[in-house]
Parts: structure tokens; sequence; C-alpha cells
């Protein structure tokens, strides 16, 4: 199993949920402390490896031994809906929960090209000497503002009530699957199977609107999840 970083993405979608709930502890730094400590313990969870040319999630081949981030986030949410466990476990779980619904809604969390997720795909973009693993976990987060807060309220309020609806649902595996599109049919076919590139220097920018969509998705489902969980 390989490991990978853990995204400002899934911090982002995160506060996307939180901004408007106060009862949750912490600030921005402290629950980005807490992802990065949870990332570096359990890094298989935090993605599936759905090969770049398949047409989508298989449970046998991508998740053996539950051992991915659409396995524990179904196990997580068992997990807080059962009142009979202790409230430090299902505590637990919804940390998890936060971020691993995050991971899933990130283009490179859920595809496999044999390059670690994009970490083995060098590139420079203008100045900056990175990997594209490294320009969608941040990068492309970053050009959404540098207030997280703010930003999140600015994507909030974007989406329209069609969206709203046509986005609150779903499962695990659905949500990576259309992850797992976006990388293949988007990301993909302009690196032309290329492992050193040189990218535009407004590719950020240019793939905004991806992000900010996948961000909107994450938060939107990641409150409706945890809605009718806890119903």
């Amino acid at each position: 199993m390989r490991f990978r970083q853990f995204p400002k993405l899934a911090a982002l979608a995160g506060i996307l949920m939180l901004t408007s709930r106060p009862v949750f502890a912490w600030g921005a730094e402290g629950h980005e402390i807490v992802a990065l400590i949870a990332a570096r313990e359990t890094g298989p969870w935090h993605y599936v490896d759905i090969p770049l040319r398949a047409p989508g999630y298989d449970a046998r081949r991508d998740c053996p031994d539950r051992d991915c981030v659409v396995a524990q986030i179904e196990n997580d949410q068992r997990i807080l809906a059962n009142r009979k466990l202790g409230d430090g476990v299902r505590a637990e779980a919804l940390r998890f929960l936060i971020h691993f619904i995050a991971d899933v809604h990130q283009p490179l969390h859920a595809q496999d090209n044999d390059d670690r997720g994009g970490n083995q795909v060098r590139v420079v973009m203008g100045r900056e000497r990175a990997n594209l693993h490294r320009i969608w976990d941040a990068d492309v987060v970053e050009v959404q503002g540098v207030d997280a807060a703010a930003a999140a309220d600015s994507i909030e309020r974007s989406i329209s009530p069609a969206q709203r609806k046509a986005w609150t649902g779903g499962t695990p595996a659905g949500w990576a699957n259309e992850a797992h599109a976006i990388a293949r049919d988007l990301i993909y076919p302009p690196l032309h199977g290329r492992r050193e590139l040189r990218l535009p220097r407004d590719y950020a920018w240019r793939q905004a609107a991806t992000a900010r969509m996948q961000l909107a998705k994450a938060g939107m489902r990641l409150a409706w999840l945890l809605n009718s969980t806890l119903k």
C-alpha cells in the first residue's frame, strides 16, 4: 500500500460543513493538525486505487480487505449510527468521516495510474516544482481564496437549489466513481502519459471550477450523511 499526503482539499471541505456549526471544537489549524496525524497512521484509508482506464469502482479489485476510503466511510458511518457504542468511539468515527468524505472527492485519491496518485508525476508550474498530486492537494484549493472560512462561505452560497438536490445523497462508491471520472477524463488526457512536464502557469486557475465543484459536493454530502446518520 502506498502513502499519500493528506490534502488541503480535505481540510477545506471539512470547514465548508463546519463553519456554521460552532459546536465543533478547535479551529481550522487544530483540525489540520489532527488530520495530518490521522493521515500518517491510516494512509490507505484515504484513497481508493481504481485503475485509471477502468469504468469505475470494483470492491474486489480496488478495496481488498476493505482497506480503502470507500469501505472506511461505510464502516465509520455504521459506528457513528450505533448509539450503543461509547461516545469516544463514535467521536473518532465522526472525525474520520469528515476527512474521508473530503478525500474521496479529490480526483487523484480515486485513481491508480501506477504513479502513486500523481505523486510520481513531476511538474513545473511557473516557478514552482512539485508533483501533480501536490498541485491538486494544495494549489487548486488555494486559488479559492486565502481565507478558508470565506472560501467555504462563497462556495456554499454559489450552490443552486438544483445542485443541492442533485448532490445530496448517493453512496461512497458513487462519489469515488465521480472523482475517478474527473481524473480519467479531464486531468490525465492532457498529460499524454508523461511523468515529467511543464504545466501552464495558470493551471490551478483553470482547474479551480472543478475543485470548487468537488469541494461543494463533499460539503453537501458530508452534511447530508451526518444529518441522516444522527437523526
